[in-house]
């Protein structure tokens, strides 16, 4: 079975770089995504609509990351949250050094010793309300990354997306792309195929009712430990199974290293796909204490399989803390 889950993984990721490869530049593959036709970039949980303009080269032209023609480019962010309005927003772009390409993500950014060295560009915070613009006219083709960092005094915390990208940027490359989905799609047929009497087995025994544990079900880690210790949390309730695309609910249960409730909780939520670098699709939030230390965490959804992360950040009158919440979704 975990031959056929990894392979089942494999097709998805396939057909995901056949669907970017066939969509040209309207889908990215950093922290800007493709959503109803439109570029959005994740900067932790909050959203912002997202181009890049090379005016002088290609006019009214609009790209997600990837720019086919060095220049004077036009970055544009229009905000989506409202908190966006009111943080304080910069902006680098380096030279991208970290041997990823465009599988660079924020630890490999923070692993390199010396980022002012290779810094091309950098705007310090700044409160930019409603659209955030920065003009930068590049001198040389080559990998970039651009990091957009969005912090908040009010919630304490601090966001950043990062998104690789090239200048001078073709397309000619996505063709060896296509051919592994092909290659990866004809394996899952010819290894479904040979295995297809134990699938069919494996549903029968779940028809039956032979199923793991609620918590493993689900793929959620139901209790946790918070990073200081200061806190438990436990998820009493959600739907099991969880359903991709559908908004729904959890209850959390937040407890005192001692065994006390907590009743007294603010909890901010972050999270999102660490592997694919992107947030929440929705904003969940606490938003009724239930008593007992239980409280209701409503609007969450799900919009892809995949491991996910929920973060609590979490403020009582007696400690502050964060704790994390992983979940694996087949």
């Amino acid at each position: 079975m975990k031959k056929l889950f990894l392979l089942r993984s494999l097709v998805r990721v396939a057909g995901t770089l056949l669907g970017l490869s066939l969509a040209g530049p309207a889908l990215a593959h950093g922290g800007v995504v493709g959503e109803d036709d439109l570029c959005i970039i994740n900067i932790g949980y909050l959203k912002a609509h997202f181009k890049i303009y090379v005016p002088q080269e290609t006019a009214h032209e609009d790209y997600c990351e990837d720019i086919p023609v060095r220049g004077e480019s036009v970055f544009v962010m229009e905000y989506e949250h409202d908190s966006l309005n009111e943080s304080m927003i910069d902006f680098r772009i380096i030279r991208n050094v970290t041997g990823k390409g465009t599988f660079a993500r924020l630890d490999d950014v923070l692993a390199i010793g010396d980022l002012d060295a290779v810094t091309v560009r950098y705007e310090p915070p700044a409160i930019v309300p409603a659209v955030y613009m920065l003009l930068h006219e590049f001198e040389s083709d080559g990998d970039y990354i651009g990091i957009v960092s969005a912090s908040n005094d009010h919630l304490d915390v601090r966001h950043t997306a990062v998104f690789p990208f090239e200048v001078g940027y073709t397309g000619i490359g996505i063709w060896p792309w296509i051919l592994a989905a092909v290659v990866v799609l004809q394996m899952q047929f010819w290894y479904l195929s040979r295995r297809r009497k134990s699938a069919v087995a494996a549903a029968l025994a779940l028809s039956l009712g032979f199923t793991a544990t609620s918590s493993l079900a689900s793929g959620v880690d139901a209790s946790q430990v918070s990073n200081a210790g200061h806190f438990h949390v436990t998820v009493a309730e959600r739907p099991n199974p969880l359903v991709i695309n559908r908004l729904h609910a959890w209850v959390l249960e937040i407890r005192y290293a001692d065994g006390s409730p907590v009743e007294d909780a603010e909890v901010a939520v972050s999270g999102g796909m660490p592997e694919h670098n992107h947030g929440l699709p929705t904003a969940p939030r606490v938003d009724e204490h239930l008593g007992h230390g239980r409280y209701r965490l409503s609007g969450l959804r799900f919009h892809m399989s995949g491991r996910w992360e929920i973060r609590l950040s979490i403020t009582s009158s007696r400690h502050r803390d964060s704790v994390t919440i992983p979940l694996e979704l087949p």
